[in-house]
């Protein structure tokens, strides 16, 4: 029977994408009615009364679902709360990845990027959201690496957009590179959200765009 619930290839329940996920399907829309309502009633729950009323009682009484609706849907809290960080950056990520589809390799890609990371960093809401979960995926074992795997996913991303058909010696170089890009966002997504009427966006994503082109210039192919 479908009961709704996303599953992998293997056939087992997941609601994280590995790191190795090379889709780019929306992680909200491949869930049943159900689930959604599950994760937009989370948002909710976080933005009025913080990780704490993320309880899955709360979260399915929000959402008009079932007591154990989260569970059955998703497995488990763990779960259920990477759907939801996934959530919140997914379509702004994936814009900015489809935009690189077409360009040359280099300069404008690089662009294409950053100008995508810069919008993504201006969602102070999702920001938000986000960074009341991260001190909690740090101390829950079963939290934190669902939460790396996504990282891993942006980060397959980054490398892919960058160039397509590299070789390894590149691929590695460019996900160094990935890394730094993953902490440039959310670092000034973080001071933007603390001080917004003195962090300047536009000025320090143009200055990290100049910084990335002069130092990916002599390894993303022409």
């Amino acid at each position: 029977m479908d009961d709704g619930r996303r599953q992998d290839q293997a056939g087992e329940l997941s609601a994280v994408p590995s790191s190795a996920r090379s889709s780019v399907e929306d992680p909200v829309a491949s869930l049943s009615p159900t689930a959604r309502r599950l994760v937009a009633a989370a948002r909710r729950l976080l933005a009025s009364g913080g990780f704490e009323a993320l309880t899955v009682e709360a979260v399915a009484a929000e959402a008009g679902a079932y007591r154990d609706a989260v569970r059955y849907y998703f497995g488990s809290k763990a779960a259920f709360v990477a759907t939801v960080v996934d959530a919140l950056a997914h379509d702004q990520t994936i814009d900015a990845f489809e935009k690189t589809r077409g360009l040359p390799s280099g300069a404008a890609r690089v662009h294409a990027l950053v100008e995508g990371d810069r919008q993504l960093a201006e969602d102070t809401v999702s920001f938000r959201d986000f960074f009341t979960i991260v001190p909690h995926a740090l101390r829950d074992e079963e939290l934190r690496p669902r939460v790396a795997a996504l990282y891993d996913w942006y980060r397959e991303l980054y490398v892919h957009s960058l160039t397509q058909g590299a070789g390894d010696e590149v691929r590695a170089g460019l996900y160094e590179y990935a890394h730094l890009m993953s902490a440039v966002t959310d670092g000034l997504a973080l001071q933007k959200a603390l001080d917004p009427d003195h962090v300047d966006l536009e000025r320090l994503f143009g200055l990290w765009e100049r910084m990335l082109r002069a130092a990916l210039d002599a390894l993303l192919p022409r």
